[in-house]
């Protein structure tokens, strides 16, 4: 993965630059970036667990 510093003048001029550039992307490429980010995102935000407990009570008394 090539790596450089670009300076923009503008914010319009760094949109389109990353524009162009996904569009010259492969979709191999696309689904990597996706795939690392995801990744990082799991890095700083884990996933919690989806399981639930239910305590069902009759009369005051969990059973």
């Amino acid at each position: 993965m090539e790596r450089s510093i670009k300076i923009f003048k503008s914010f319009e001029e760094q949109e389109q630059f990353h524009t162009d550039k996904m569009l010259c992307s492969t979709p191999m490429q696309r689904f990597q970036n996706l795939f690392r980010m995801q990744q990082i995102t799991n890095l700083f935000h884990p996933a919690k667990s989806k399981e639930r407990k239910i305590t069902i009570q009759k009369n005051g008394y969990p059973q």
